[in-house]
C-alpha cells in the first residue's frame, strides 16, 4: 500500500499507465530472456548426454571386441630362437 502510494506521488495519476506499460514489457523480456537461457542450457546438456552415450557405446564396443585377459596368458610362450 505505501509502494502504491509513493508511485502515486512520485509519478502522478496520469504516468501510471504509461510505467505500467513499461514494467510488462520489461517483464516479458525478462521472461522471454529466461526462456532462452533455459533452452540454451538444455541444448547444452543434451549435447552432452549425447556425447557421453557414443563414447559409453565406442568403449562397450572396444570391450566386445578384444580378446579375453586371460586367453593371451594361457598361450604357451615360444622359446626364443637367438
Amino acid at each position: 500500500m505505501i509502494i502504491l502510494l509513493f508511485v502515486l506521488l512520485f509519478f502522478g495519476a496520469k504516468g501510471i499507465p504509461d510505467m505500467a506499460r513499461t514494467m510488462g514489457r520489461f517483464m516479458r523480456q525478462v521472461r522471454d530472456a529466461s526462456g532462452e537461457v533455459q533452452r540454451e542450457i538444455q541444448k547444452g546438456a543434451n549435447e552432452v548426454r549425447r556425447a557421453t552415450e557414443e563414447q559409453q557405446r565406442q568403449f562397450r564396443t572396444a570391450l566386445e571386441e578384444a580378446p579375453p585377459p586371460h586367453a593371451e596368458a594361457s598361450k604357451p610362450e615360444e622359446p626364443s630362437q637367438q
